[in-house]
């Protein structure tokens, strides 16, 4: 979905703000929190952001005023949603790696971590004894737009594979340890079908383990980026099979089990809109180019996974737009695979705009998840500002354009000019 702010108020933004920009609207996430909470009627359900998605400290907030819980992905994710305003008991760690340091403050701090391997649960037995902990699951099969965003089956590193979950049962009562939740979670995109599919062989493996108190069905929940071909799920009919499913597993094993999801992207994808300024365009035999002044250092998706973002431009000089051309958008970075008009496998997928100018507005959608998380200060190139569109529609600013000194100042503290 594109922005709902109209064509004046994006001009507006960019003059006052400057490009490039992130732009944030708080209406659409809290819309995406309602429609979650709406859509499961299981009472025991507890929904947590997946906050690697977005972590600003004011989309933070809004999420903890929706009433969401956390799960963080790294111990700075974990400090970032106290300081925030979640307490220790609404924060859930996942991470692929450990050092004894980092499980030594999680333990402190009293939160919860998933255990992703065997290694994690036998240190995790180390710094405390007589705790509990949850396992993350690889149900033997995944789901993802590609190979770099399949979460499950044999060729994905997360989690511990299903055939190996007697072992680490084993393991963690000889540590004495209490595993209270089972969770998988498959990948991004994934359908009604797959989702419950592995839905059922999630709550296979769950019911063998005595102290039971959660399971974790992950995220995934598809985003519309591209209308034609991309599908949403039916939010009403995955809410109602996994409320069914729910009621009727905690029957079954006599004690109210709670339900955790823990969906990112779906909560702030649609909110995030970056503009920029065309400033140039030029040809070659194969291919007519637009240039803007971001790239795959504000949004990396394109590069890295071959997604598809919705783009629009508006006139910067106020004329009509008219005439048709197919352009490849890239940006403009000194590197060629920056490019955001490509397909899943790299190639150029040149897309159909009217005839653009230098100073032209490109309006680039759906950039609220995995784009401003991943930044760089790539080519020595200052971060965008980003910016927060209220309920009530004021703009404020929520981070401050990046500067030199921003990019140079670990370098500046560790070797002053002195030395």
């Amino acid at each position: 979905m594109m922005t709902t702010l109209t064509d004046l108020k994006l001009l507006d933004l960019a003059t006052t703000y400057h490009t490039p920009l992130y732009i944030f609207e708080e209406a659409m996430i809290r819309c995406r929190c309602n429609d979650l909470k709406n859509a499961i009627q299981y009472k025991n359900t507890r929904i947590r952001y997946a906050c690697k998605a977005l972590t600003l400290q004011a989309i933070l907030k809004i999420i903890q005023q929706e009433g969401l819980w956390i799960d963080a992905s790294s111990l700075n994710e974990v400090h970032r949603a106290l300081r925030a305003g979640f307490i220790p008991e609404e924060i859930y760690y996942t991470g692929e790696g450990a050092t004894r340091e980092v499980y030594q403050e999680l333990v402190k701090r009293n939160i919860l971590i998933n255990c992703t391997s065997s290694d994690q649960i036998r240190l995790l037995g180390t710094i405390s004894a007589r705790t509990v902990c949850s396992i993350r699951v690889n149900p033997g099969e995944g789901h993802g737009e590609t190979n770099k965003t399949n979460t499950g089956g044999p060729s994905s590193k997360h989690g511990i594979y299903f055939d190996q979950v007697p072992e680490a049962r084993t393991l963690a009562k000889e540590c004495g340890i209490k595993i209270i939740g089972v969770h998988s979670h498959i990948g991004s995109g994934t359908d009604l079908d797959h989702w419950l599919k592995i839905k059922d062989k999630t709550l296979d493996i769950a019911r063998d383990f005595e102290d039971l108190q959660f399971v974790n069905l992950g995220g995934g929940l598809p985003v519309v980026y591209n209308p034609e071909s991309d599908r949403p799920m039916p939010l009403n009919e995955w809410g109602s099979t996994l409320s069914a499913s729910m009621e009727a597993f905690s029957r079954e094993l006599g004690k109210d089990i709670s339900l955790h999801i823990e969906p990112g992207r779906y909560i702030v994808a649609e909110s995030g809109t970056l503009i920029a300024e065309v400033q140039a365009v030029k040809s070659t035999p194969s291919y007519h180019f637009v240039i803007v002044n971001t790239g795959l250092n504000h949004n990396i998706r394109p590069a890295m996974y071959g997604s598809y973002h919705p783009i629009r431009f508006i006139a910067g000089d106020g004329r009509q737009m008219d005439g048709k051309r197919h352009y490849v958008v890239a940006g403009y970075l000194c590197e060629s695979g920056d490019v955001f008009t490509v397909k899943n496998d790299g190639t150029l997928a040149p897309r159909e705009f009217p005839i653009l100018k230098v100073g032209d507005l490109m309006v680039m959608g759906c950039v609220g998840a995995y784009c401003h998380s991943m930044k760089s200060e790539y080519n020595s190139m200052n971060l965008p500002a980003s910016i927060l569109i209220t309920q009530a529609g004021k703009a404020t600013v929520i981070e401050r354009r990046g500067t030199l000194n921003d990019i140079m100042r670990r370098e500046l503290e560790a070797y002053s000019e002195g030395r």
